[in-house]
């Protein structure tokens, strides 16, 4: 049996970042288990390093089989999480969002004391170097590397989108990290000389790993956490071959994101009692593990984009732009849709022929839930994200792809494009965007169909889903919202809130509620998904989160 002082359950985005803060302290014996491969310094995968997400294609780098549903009361699907040493870090989109200061400010007000704006602000500069701007606002002494494509740099079709969302009250805003005002924006990544820089890169170098203090095992999966009467101890780890061990520590952190924290714990005994005495597991503490589910979604819609308005064959991205968009709805927050401009869809030579441009609810109302699986406890746990269910949801997304088709549609835009069509994540792009020969090949001949005169690229699009007339109404929008899917940013399992809330799992320290030793740190604990893509905030809270830990445990 091993023994630490720490353990941390999952080297995603958070992970790695307790794992290089806790550490830092040589007298805490830290092990950091990751079910994925490493990346190791050095040896990092070229797919991994590309600054273009290529990773994304790697199946090797996600959990097989994982599924969840999307829109209320359809059927599961396909929903892609990270195995792999930075989780999404290492395989996402690199978008390195913040959100807006109210949601953090709501995190507050909802019992989240000590993790409003002003509170985790430091924790956002002390990730981050920012290669555009400084001051108050933005840190420079950080290991992720953050920078921007601005306007200058963007293709044509791009800046028309620009020029006429600002004739729709859309100004250009260059910092979208401390200007939090409605807006198109150059997106910032977290890119460094051409290359993805990921949460392990940046935080576990060469000389963290070789602190003396800090162990880490890849290629295990923790199956439960050991507990004895209400007190953590160890976790049970099954390896590659299948064989277990328990590792023991004076504290366990779980920090395996808002789908596999949450399993785990379910697994432990700690969730809803009933529950679990219906699957045959003895219940420890009785806490709302698994509810309060959260995700973004998107309504991407496709259009060839003619050959002089196209993304520069030297940037090597695939989206350079977004807008922040408040719907106005009754009780909706500001800044609550997002629209995302997509002008790379493929590194192979076709990507910079179709354009996407993604709407996107940023801060939804509706909430869904996770949970084990009867037939198989073990098995990955049932996702039901329930999308849409709140009807101002519809009502605010609708919104925002009438808005969308309406940029669309004005002259100087619609002079750049072709036909428009809905598309949805699909496992033959995916394939299609791997790196290999064949791929190339057919890239080259859909770069071709594309160059095409007269209508075959509009006739290219009927593949990829619903081509819409060329007048769209409001009622057309709404109809367009079978078509939404989620985004991979699954939040709220594990709900932080007062040590008093009955619907939170952990208290503002990030402690379990009602049991001694054991916290969660990663997306599952926010208690609202914040209106930003989930990667920096998961970083913000690792980083937040580990100073707390550092003066609790006992050294």
């Amino acid at each position: 049996m091993e023994y630490a002082d720490v353990i941390i359950v999952g080297a995603g985005a958070a992970g790695c970042v307790l794992a290089s803060r806790l550490s830092e302290n040589p007298a805490l014996k830290i092990v950091l288990i990751e079910a994925g491969q490493d990346t190791v310094p050095g040896n990092v995968p070229s797919d991994i390093r590309d600054a273009y997400p290529v990773a994304y294609s790697n199946p090797s780098y996600f959990w097989p089989n994982l599924a969840a549903i999307g829109l209320a009361g359809s059927e599961p699907a396909s929903f892609a999480q990270a195995r792999i040493m930075g989780g999404g870090s290492s395989v996402m989109g690199m978008w390195a969002l913040r959100g807006r200061a109210e949601d953090y400010d709501g995190w507050r007000r909802m019992g989240a004391v000590g993790w409003g704006w002003d509170d985790v602000l430091p924790a956002f500069k002390r990730l981050e170097s920012d290669a555009d701007f400084g001051g108050h606002g933005h840190g420079q002494q950080g290991p992720i590397p953050i920078r921007r494509h601005f306007r200058e740099q963007w293709p044509g079709f791009t800046r028309a989108f620009a020029a006429a969302a600002e004739r729709y009250g859309l100004p250009y805003r260059q910092d979208i990290n401390t200007d939090f005002a409605d807006g198109v924006f150059p997106i910032p990544v977290t890119t460094a000389h051409g290359e993805r820089v990921s949460a392990p890169e940046g935080y576990l170098g060469v000389a963290v790993r070789g602190r003396p203090n800090l162990k880490i095992m890849t290629g295990a999966t923790a199956t439960r956490v050991i507990m004895e009467g209400r007190r953590a101890t160890g976790v049970e780890i099954r390896d590659s071959s299948r064989s277990t061990t328990v590792v023991s520590a004076r504290r366990i952190i779980l920090s395996s994101g808002a789908v596999f924290s949450p399993a785990l714990l379910l697994r432990s005994g700690i969730g809803p009692a009933d529950e679990l005495a219906a699957l045959g597991i003895e219940p420890v503490v009785d806490l709302p593990v698994g509810r309060n589910l959260q995700n973004h979604c998107v309504l991407n819609l496709a259009t060839p984009i003619v050959r002089h308005a196209r993304q520069s064959k030297d940037l090597n991205t695939y989206a350079l732009a977004g807008a922040r968009v408040s719907s106005g709805m009754r009780d909706a927050p500001n800044g609550d849709i997002l629209i995302q401009l997509i002008t790379r869809t493929s590194p192979h030579a076709h990507g910079d022929r179709l354009g996407i441009v993604g709407t996107s609810l940023y801060s939804p109302a509706s909430k869904g839930r996770l949970s084990l699986d009867p037939s198989d406890i073990a098995a990955h746990p049932r996702i039901d994200f329930n999308i849409l269910s709140d009807p101002s949801d519809k009502a605010r997304l609708a919104s925002g792809i009438f808005l969308t088709l309406k940029l669309l549609n004005e002259p100087e835009v619609s002079s750049l494009r072709g036909g428009v069509a809905t598309v949805r994540p699909s496992s033959m792009v995916r394939r299609l965007n791997r790196p290999g020969a064949m791929n190339r090949v057919v890239s080259a001949l859909l770069a071709m169909a594309f160059d095409a005169p007269g209508s075959i690229p509009d006739r290219m699009l009927r593949f990829a889903g619903q081509e819409l007339p060329a007048d769209v109404d409001m009622a057309s929008a709404e109809e367009l919202l079978s078509h939404v899917t989620p985004i991979f940013h699954p939040t709220g399992t594990c709900a932080m809130g007062s040590a008093s809330d009955e619907n939170a799992v952990v208290d503002p320290q990030c402690r379990v509620r009602g049991l001694d030793r054991l916290s969660v740190v990663d997306a599952s604990i926010m208690p609202s998904i914040p209106s930003a893509n989930t990667c920096i905030p998961a970083m913000m809270v690792a980083e937040h989160a580990s100073r707390m830990i550092l003066e609790q445990v006992d050294t």
